[in-house]
């Protein structure tokens, strides 16, 4: 049976639609349809890749890996957290999860120990030094230094994923996302998406900035898919940060061309 198009009903859903806009823009909002979002583009990444294994570099207490069971995800979770006290609350997450293992270590571009900077906000923490006057608003202020074990992902990944697997790799890691890629150049060839914070400005002292990064995942063969706003500074117009999605091409096509 053929559906018949009401126009009244849909003028008016217009209409409301158009409305209820307005008044978002108003009270300082923006609404925005749903499938526009970084988290509807990494759902659909999953589901079309097939991904099994997702690799959580700097999950913090598990916020980003509580969100992907939320939306459905079913495979296996990899969490790397060097912060104790976060660790200890992801730890807690993950023991009800078989399919969520955990590390407490930093990832790099070496193997030993390193400073880690631990700040009010345990979300902020880093191995580079914060840029106060850019970020102290966002909770980094310093308030302890701990040495932590850093890894190669190269390294450490062989044990936890010893059958070969096509890796979704989320890298949240304050301002030290370069040292973490150069320490996962295999794992790279084994990746089918990769979601990094990219920034504009310097938020974390001599941190590579979004070309840079942008350059390393190109060069290894993935291709931008999505790109979105992030942090920006409350004090004025600056946007410091967006967030991107980057897909290798063959993969999705391989996917795409399956009746």
């Amino acid at each position: 049976m053929t559906r018949k198009l009401d126009l009244s009903s849909f003028i008016a859903g217009v209409s409301f639609a158009g409305w209820a806009n307005g008044v978002a823009e108003k009270c300082g909002f923006s609404v925005t349809r749903a499938v526009n979002s970084l988290k509807s583009k990494r759902q659909e990444t999953l589901n079309q890749l097939g991904i099994e294994t997702v690799l959580d570099i700097g999950a913090n207490t598990g916020q980003w890996a509580r969100e992907l069971r939320g939306c459905g995800y079913s495979g296996r979770i990899i969490s790397f957290e060097p912060v104790p006290e976060a660790f200890t609350r992801l730890k807690a997450l993950a023991e009800s999860d078989r399919k969520h293992a955990c590390v407490n270590a930093a990832l790099g571009n070496r193997d030993g120990e390193a400073e880690l900077l631990v700040t009010n906000s345990t979300v902020n923490s880093s191995l580079r030094m914060p840029i106060q006057g850019r970020a102290s608003s966002n909770g980094a202020e310093i308030h302890q230094r701990i040495r932590v074990p850093i890894r190669r992902l190269d390294d450490v990944l062989p044990t936890l994923a010893p059958e070969p697997r096509r890796f979704y790799m989320k890298i949240d890691t304050q301002g030290f996302e370069r040292e973490v890629l150069a320490g996962a150049t295999r794992t790279l060839l084994q990746t089918d998406a990769v979601e990094v914070e990219l920034s504009l400005a310097e938020m974390y002292a001599e941190q590579a900035l979004l070309p840079e990064i942008w350059q390393m995942l190109v060069s290894s063969g993935l291709r931008p898919a999505w790109v979105e706003r992030g942090y920006r500074d409350p004090k004025n117009i600056w946007l410091l940060q967006v967030d991107g999605l980057f897909i290798r091409e063959e993969a999705w096509n391989a996917k795409s061309s399956l009746p």
